[in-house]
């Protein structure tokens, strides 16, 4: 039977192995997300760039597609049918790079999600049975709500309560209570604990993860709102629709910022600043301007190849070659 538990440490596996070589390096957890987070950034930047070309095509194809809107006004399955006659004849694909970066960041973020709830067996890598009488010795330690989550939250309880349970774990040893110690003492920034979950419940210093993240968010989604409306001017319903759809992002951003520790909260932040980098720097480099420019040189380059190439079929034929 399938083993979701399973399934989400197989899926944390390498996510813990890269945290704990740049933490080896580093000797800073906040360094280490970051540095995790440049490596996503980088994977799926091949990607983005696909997008975007796909969405300055797409802009160069909307002339046409109001044309098939108005002759077909009133018939959807028409218009529908029309576009993808277009689309295959353009060699345009509406889902081409844009479902890759969002699954490369599900999948980090399912990772990220458990390499935070279980720093001390994928970070630093200790034993199993150690894991089991840390376990074991922080649960009569909670209480409420902290006892409802003990058996995932383990990890970040021992490490909040190391202090108290450290001398009745029978299997610690000088050098690995240090690495921890020095580990708790680096597991913090700007004076915020990593393993704390903000608190909806509860404001507090905390709450600035959130609320940081949803700013972030809602400058992205009117930043991208904004360009979207300049690539499609007269598409005002997909204008619309994309606008909910983008404005739903800040809150869906807030609510698993109080879902997750704060590690997970400062992930999203960093990715999401250089996201927005991305975005601003790409709409440079490959502005729909620049890239339908660039079609339009290769188009004529094609054509002309073409017509060569007929011209010479031609000849050969007239010749009596063929």
């Amino acid at each position: 039977s399938f083993d979701l538990a399973n399934f989400y440490a197989w899926i944390a596996y390498p996510f813990g192995l890269v945290l704990s070589l740049f933490y080896n390096l580093s000797g800073n957890y906040v360094f280490s997300i970051f540095a995790l987070m440049l490596v996503v950034k980088l994977l799926v930047l091949p990607s983005s760039i696909s997008q975007q070309k796909g969405q300055a095509k797409q802009a160069r194809l909307q002339p046409k597609i109001r044309k098939i809107q108005e002759r077909y006004a009133g018939d959807q399955q028409k218009i529908n049918r029309a576009t993808q006659e277009l689309y295959q004849k353009e060699g345009f694909s509406a889902m081409r790079g844009g479902c890759a970066p969002m699954a490369v960041q599900m999948i980090v973020m399912l990772g990220l999600f458990q390499v935070n709830y279980h720093p001390l067996s994928m970070v630093l890598r200790l034993p199993k049975a150690l894991i089991s009488e840390f376990t074991a010795a922080v649960t009569p330690l909670l209480s409420g709500s902290m006892a409802k989550g003990a058996s995932y939250r383990a990890e970040l309880y021992a490490l909040q309560h190391f202090s108290e349970i450290k001398s009745g774990i029978s299997g610690l040893t000088p050098e690995i209570s240090n690495k921890i110690s020095s580990f708790i003492s680096r597991y913090n920034f700007l004076g915020l604990d990593l393993a704390v979950t903000p608190n909806f419940k509860n404001f507090d210093k905390y709450w600035a993860i959130p609320v940081i993240t949803g700013l972030i968010a809602l400058g992205t989604a009117l930043y991208s709102f904004i360009r979207q409306k300049k690539l499609t001017p007269g598409n005002q319903a997909s204008n619309m629709s994309m606008g909910c759809m983008m404005f739903m992002t800040p809150a869906m951003q807030i609510y698993f910022s109080f879902l997750f520790p704060t590690a997970v909260g400062i992930y999203i932040i960093f990715s999401s600043i250089i996201s927005f980098v991305q975005m601003v720097v790409l709409n440079h480099t490959h502005s729909p301007e620049k890239v339908l420019a660039r079609l339009m040189i290769e188009e004529s380059i094609e054509r002309r190849s073409k017509e060569e190439n007929i011209k010479k079929i031609a000849e050969i034929k007239k010749s009596g070659n063929i």
